[in-house]
Formats: C-alpha cells, structure tokens, sequence
C-alpha cells in the first residue's frame, strides 16, 4: 500500500532510512498497547514503505557486490604453479 503523507523515502540516506523503521516500529507497538488498532494500521501501512524501500536498496548492493565478484573471478585466488 502507499501512503501519500509519507515523504520520499528513496531521498533518505540508510542511517536515517534505519532510524525511521525502528522509529515507527516502536510507535506501532505503543499504538497496540494502547488498543488504538486504526493508528496502528497507518502505522503499519508507512512501515512498509519503509521497510520496502530498504528490501531495494539491500537488494542493490547485494547485486553490486555480486557483480564484482564475478569480475574479479578465482584467478587471483588460485596460484598453480
């Protein structure tokens, strides 16, 4: 779902991106202690946002990494000599 009152998240850097999630997980908990099951719903409905926005950017760097290593191969590793 999206949430139109949530700022771009692809304009926050990791650290903050981080903080956010743990920020409204928190909030999402306190929202349920309290039996305030709508709040918690938008609550949830930004945390995906969120959350999915870190999946890409994990995702990203796991293929960038994955690349390089392919790049880079087993030649240097194996001395035959």
């Amino acid at each position: 779902m999206f949430n139109p009152l949530v700022e771009d998240v692809s304009k926050l850097k990791d650290p903050d991106l981080e903080k956010k999630i743990l920020d409204l997980s928190h909030k999402y908990g306190l929202a349920l202690r309290l039996g305030q099951g709508g709040l918690a719903q938008q609550i949830v409905i930004a945390l995906e946002q969120y959350k999915y926005e870190y999946q890409l950017r994990q995702a990203a760097a796991m293929k960038k990494l994955d690349e390089k290593q392919k790049e880079q191969g087993l030649d240097d590793l194996i001395n035959v000599d």
